[in-house]
């Protein structure tokens, strides 16, 4: 986590986060993480500017999926999806393109 702070990044996307017990491990509290799901979880986003209104989509989230609703000066989506090695890309795409692509 040390990387988030020297480089000033406000907001990260993570694969294969570290789980101990089910939870996500290593990220300081002051940080905010969101991922959906139960068991092995395997995407996450951090968000570590307190600024930020952030909201988890957990319609279009899973175990290998985070979306968030980010609000600022402009409304955007970010996604941190987990791309399984042993399964088909056309699978992770399918399911890319059912995230909204525009939310009123």
């Amino acid at each position: 986590m040390q990387i988030i702070v020297t480089e000033n990044i406000d907001t990260t996307l993570v694969q294969k986060p570290y789980l101990y017990q089910g939870k996500i491990k290593g990220v300081t509290r002051k940080y905010r993480t969101y991922s959906y799901g139960d068991g092995k979880r395997r995407a996450a986003i951090i968000i570590a500017d307190d600024t930020i209104d952030a909201l988890l989509i957990t319609q279009y989230s899973d175990n290998d999926t985070a979306l968030l609703e980010i609000k600022g000066n402009e409304k955007f989506y970010a996604a941190s999806v987990y791309m399984d090695y042993n399964e088909s890309i056309d699978i992770t795409f399918k399911r890319i393109e059912t995230l909204p692509k525009e939310r009123k």
